[in-house]
């Protein structure tokens, strides 16, 4: 299987499940606990995939110096959803303030709103309308996915550069992004449906939004073929661990606020967050071993003799 043909399948596979992600809230209401699970499997699956394999690959293609760029990335995401649009997945019913309150995604408390025990913290619309609007969100989401695409294709360009194919580092990206993209999909058309946004634009916005993935898959070849790129390697890794820290700052947005305004679940929120970090740690156990790594006895990063440089790389 061919770099091209593996993307992809891979690309297909997300767009497939962020367009029926996104149909959900147009079907179905959705519950909170239920959500709250899905969002826990997601989030420990998305730290499981920056921990297991994109950070050590990052290095594995570059250097330790390479994790620089994961902090970068972190703040990046941060600062973005900080001063742009945060990221959060559930909306508020405007017809009902108060119930509605307690179903408010909490990633971002407003100081003073209480509500009961066990769902205090919620920030309404800052402009005074009491919604929050699904403009703001849908740029905000999409641009993290279009970091997403970027965080897929370097992944898999990195398994190709040494020889596992589309199984290894690509794989677990592939599966972590497979799995939260549907939340990110489900929260925008639910943003819109309750705007009151014709349900034929919410399936459009649905299905560009879906298409951010193949997008950053382009942006990053992009990257990787202009002329002032660095090379292909050093391009392949900075990407890969700047892309880590925007896995991981998704992560805790998800899992920090639950954390921290909700006492319910905690033994279901916990061990679904287990399931998906154990998930990503499967996937790196059964990850093949690449041609580089066959046979080596020394770190990939060191001369296997003292003063002698390694052997250039292929």
């Amino acid at each position: 299987m061919s770099l091209a043909i593996a993307l992809t399948a891979f690309c297909t596979g997300i767009v497939v499940v962020s367009v029926l992600g996104g149909i959900v809230p147009l079907a179905v209401m959705h519950n909170h606990t239920r959500l709250q699970v899905y969002l826990s499997f997601s989030a420990g699956a998305m730290l499981g995939a920056a921990f297991f394999h994109m950070m050590p690959e990052a290095v594995r293609v570059g250097s330790p110096e390479t994790l620089y760029w994961t902090a970068l990335g972190l703040l990046a995401l941060f600062f973005l959803e900080r001063y742009f649009s945060y990221h959060h997945h559930e909306a508020r019913e405007p017809s009902h303030p108060e119930s509605a309150i307690e179903h408010l995604s909490p990633i971002v408390p407003q100081i003073g709103a209480e509500v009961g025990p066990r769902h205090r913290h919620a920030r309404a619309d800052p402009h005074g309308s009491g919604a929050i609007r699904w403009g703001p969100a849908a740029v905000g989401l999409a641009v993290h996915s279009l970091v997403g695409g970027v965080a897929l294709a370097s992944a898999v360009a990195a398994d190709f550069e040494v020889g596992r194919g589309a199984i290894g580092v690509g794989l677990g990206v592939f599966i972590a992004t497979l799995i939260h993209k549907p939340a990110d999909a489900l929260t925008i058309t639910a943003l819109m449906v309750e705007s009151g946004a014709s349900r034929r634009y919410a399936h459009l916005i649905n299905l560009a939004f879906a298409l951010m993935i193949p997008a950053g898959v382009l942006l990053f070849w992009g990257g990787t073929r202009g002329s002032l790129s660095p090379s292909p390697g050093t391009w392949t890794a900075a990407a890969l661990a700047f892309s880590a820290g925007t896995f991981l700052c998704i992560a805790l947005s998800d899992l920090l606020p639950e954390l921290q305004f909700h006492s319910h679940d905690r033994l279901l929120l916990s061990v679904a967050l287990l399931l998906g970090f154990g998930l990503m740690a499967g996937t790196a156990l059964i990850e093949p071993v690449s041609h580089e790594d066959q046979g080596a006895s020394t770190p990939r990063h060191q001369p296997s003799t003292p003063g002698v440089p390694p052997p250039p790389r292929k």
